[in-house]
């Protein structure tokens, strides 16, 4: 490892496998409540190499890093309370980041997210952001950038094969958290995220460059065969509401993006864009 932090003053750790065009920059332009591990797989100088509290070069998706950090690092698992591990491209705000771990902290969750923006993309509705509410008590949330209560994180890792990569790893880490997840995994409504579009990226996810999607399906079918791990109905299993106040801001806010998508999908039907 080629930077390595010896003390901190936190609980609280981001980790990210880095590319070259992340948004990372985005999530430390306020003062912040977390230390920053960057797993930098680009080929040129890490824009933030300087700004992470820990820096290794390697190249792979970021639970098969994080994996590898876990094997050879164990120690620094041991400093942290609470790990928020994100695909590098998430739109989120330091603000933002440093709430999702205040709200972990208050309702003891095992893990959360926050929920997506209508702007990005959205591979289950359940993710959706639904501006009325403060958390939503769920069975299931998404890979791309879970925030987990330290201990149920080494649990994962210590049984994860890092050659899933991508589909079926955030099935694998709610299937070692048991079959009880009621108020124990929440999807953060009162923040949203965005998780660009493909065709933002130019139609290539940077996934594809790491697995092909038949092989990521291959090795999901192994895993889950392997372990039995199954996968079930995406339920809501309860709802903290924000005060009436905000509930209506929240949505004042809301409803301009809320029509702009609907505007520009109708869009995209006519032009047969998708």
């Amino acid at each position: 490892m080629e930077k390595a932090k010896t003390e901190t003053t936190t609980k609280n750790l981001v980790f990210s496998s880095v590319g070259d065009k992340s948004n990372v920059k985005q999530w430390l332009e306020g003062e912040r409540n977390f230390d920053l591990f960057v797993c930098y797989y680009g080929d040129n100088e890490c824009a933030v190499k300087e700004q992470a509290d820990y820096y290794l070069e390697r190249k792979g998706g970021k639970f098969p890093n994080l994996k590898h950090v876990f094997d050879h690092h164990r120690e620094i698992f041991d400093r942290y309370d609470a790990i928020y591990v994100s695909d590098d491209d998430i739109g989120i705000t330091t603000a933002e980041i440093n709430q999702l771990f205040s709200i972990r902290q208050e309702f003891d969750l095992w893990v959360l997210q926050p929920a997506f923006s209508l702007f990005g993309k959205i591979s289950h509705s359940i993710t959706k952001r639904q501006p009325t509410n403060y958390i939503r008590y769920t069975n299931f949330l998404e890979v791309t950038c879970p925030l987990f209560r330290t201990d149920k994180l080494t649990e994962f890792l210590d049984v994860y094969d890092p050659n899933l990569i991508g589909y079926g790893v955030d099935w694998w880490f709610l299937h070692t958290l048991g079959y009880n997840l009621d108020k124990r995994v929440a999807i953060v409504d009162a923040i949203s995220c965005l998780n660009p579009r493909d065709d933002v990226k130019g139609g290539t996810r940077e996934i594809a460059s790491l697995q092909s999607n038949h092989k990521r399906m291959k090795e999901w079918d192994r895993v889950s065969d392997t372990y039995d791990i199954k996968e079930w109905p995406k339920q809501t299993l309860g709802v903290v509401k924000l005060p009436l106040a905000q509930q209506l801001q929240a949505i004042r806010q809301w409803w301009p993006e809320y029509y702009q998508i609907k505007i520009i999908n109708r869009i995209k039907r006519k032009l047969n864009l998708g």
